[in-house]
């Protein structure tokens, strides 16, 4: 980029829920003379504390209105091709991928307002063959008509309106993973005006975990070399449209330092400071439904160990952050040296508690638990993880879970059973050194790859100044895709204005105040 040129940035989000994943980029940038407006699709409509300062704006973006019948066909477009990736044979062991994706589009085909009954029918019909069975052509074909139904569809004049009037030199977004998203619109419209675009990854498994990118912008930035072949393999983006950064949401944690010494956060925390302790991360409850019953199990088998280091180690649970309540009475007194902390899950977006969560992972002897993104934090620490493979996880059938494994060079010890687990966790309590080593090279190579010492943020900031010199791609709209798909649009709009119509009409009759079926039905069709 050319020295003193000053960039007008619009960066659109899925949801105010991504601004941790961003601030940092976002806040470099207006470090560093640029203007960033960040758009939110959903979430808090005055915006985030964190970026209230000079040169970053924000608010929400607009999507399709309501009445728009583009609105449902671009939705069923997207959504069978993020479905028909699922019918491809590299995601055959991804049961729970697969079932959560199909459960939501039929869910949505079934109850959504802005389809006329014709279409609906033959849209279930599809999605389930697409998810009856794993067949690479069969996934292929789907991912091919998507992308032809997607270039038939026309660019949202409210979304076109909201990027002209924010004059933008470039137009990012994130994630554009989530099921059929609206975000494709805002690239589109951008593509239209003649912008350059990006799509940035938020995540390490965004990319094999949900919905397909299905645009081709300027440039895709991802964390590393495992990504960039994510993205060309799976997605289809051209290698030489592919930036690896590192992963920038981390830069604070690399920073991170304990806040007090092993012995003081011990005795802080009532466990014996003379003992190593097991640190248990815990997760999301569609990763596990029932964990106060497996980490119990866990413990159970821990104190009954061969090993005596083991049958008397401590042990920390930590609840994911948002699912603490099921934890908030479990008394695990029974199990000697353990205990539940902190009770309230411990948000992270405060300093406080992002520190104590730190301290908790850097002075423990190892990791334990299922959560993957916690997984990385502790890598960074230099902490190995344990997990053990379950029936009740739905973390082993995934194509990222294998790039952490500790047999292809990541930080993850898998175990099958609980006593190559327990086995697993006596070995490692011996070769804290030799293990921590190893990490740190897994963390080089997934996390920085521009290296330890280099900010993953300056570097990604730096990539995006480099988007601004780039030649903007080919529109690639199709007008007879179009004249094709324009019938079952004009129906779906009549569809949903006649169900807006019936629960209006119902509103009125006496005794009839409340029509939430309806608004049901109609909610869906915004999705």
């Amino acid at each position: 980029m050319s020295d003193g040129q000053h960039l007008r940035v619009l960066l659109v989000l899925n949801h105010t829920g991504y601004i941790g994943v961003f601030a940092p980029l976002v806040q470099e940038l207006a470090g560093r003379g640029h203007s960033v407006h960040v758009a939110y699709l959903s979430g808090e409509r005055d915006g985030v504390a964190a970026l209230e300062r000079p040169g970053i704006t924000q608010g929400p973006a607009p999507k399709r209105g309501l009445l728009d019948g583009w609105t449902s066909v671009a939705w069923l477009a997207r959504a069978l091709g993020d479905l028909g990736r699922y019918s491809h044979p590299r995601f055959a062991d991804a049961t729970a991928l697969r079932e959560r994706m199909a459960a939501k589009v039929e869910s949505h085909l079934r109850k959504a307002a802005g389809f006329d009954p014709f279409t609906r029918r033959l849209a279930l019909r599809r999605a389930r063959l697409l998810n009856a069975r794993t067949d690479a052509e069969l996934a292929e074909r789907a991912i091919r008509m998507s992308s032809r139904l997607e270039s038939g569809i026309p660019t949202s004049r409210r979304v076109s309106a909201f990027v002209r009037r924010q004059r933008p030199d470039l137009v990012l977004v994130s994630p554009l993973i989530d099921l059929a998203s609206p975000l494709l619109e805002y690239l589109k419209a951008a593509r239209r005006l003649g912008l350059r675009t990006g799509i940035c990854v938020a995540s390490w498994d965004n990319l094999t975990s949900k919905g397909l990118l299905g645009f081709v912008p300027e440039r895709v930035f991802v964390w590393n070399e495992t990504q960039r072949r994510e993205a060309v393999e799976l997605h289809g983006i051209p290698a030489d449209r592919i930036v690896a950064t590192g992963a920038a949401r981390f830069d604070d944690w690399f920073a991170q330092r304990p806040s007090a010494s092993r012995d003081q956060f011990a005795r802080r925390l009532g466990l014996d400071p003379e003992r190593p302790y097991l640190l248990y991360l815990c997760s999301s409850s569609f990763v596990a439904p029932d964990e106060v019953g497996s980490v119990s199990r866990w413990l159970e088998s821990l104190r009954g160990a061969d090993d005596e280091r083991l049958r008397g180690v401590g042990v920390v649970i930590r609840p994911h952050p948002k699912r603490y309540a099921p934890w908030r009475d479990v008394d695990l007194s029974r199990f000697g040296d353990a205990l539940v902390w902190p009770r309230d899950g411990g948000l992270l977006e405060h300093v406080e508690n992002r520190a104590d969560f730190y301290d908790s992972v850097a002075h423990s002897a190892a990791v334990v638990g299922v959560n993957t993104s916690a997984m990385l934090e502790a890598a960074i620490a230099g902490k190995s993880v344990y997990t053990l493979v379950s029936p009740e996880f739905a973390q082993e059938g995934t194509i990222h879970f294998h790039y952490l494994l500790h047999e292809n060079g990541g930080f993850l010890h898998v175990a099958e059973s609980q006593d190559e687990h327990l086995a697993q966790l006596s070995l490692g309590l011996s070769r804290e050194a030799e293990e921590a080593d190893r990490t740190r090279r897994f963390v080089e190579s997934f996390l920085r790859p521009g290296g330890l010492d280099r900010s993953a943020t300056a570097i990604y900031a730096d990539a995006v100044e480099e988007l601004a010199e780039l030649p903007v791609g080919d529109w690639g709209s199709s007008r007879a895709v179009r004249f094709a798909l324009a019938p079952i649009a004009l129906a779906g709009s009549i569809a949903l204005a006649a169900t807006i119509g019936k629960a209006a009409l119902r509103s009125r009759l006496p005794g009839k105040r409340s029509a939430e079926p309806s608004k049901t039905r109609v909610g869906a069709a915004r999705a």
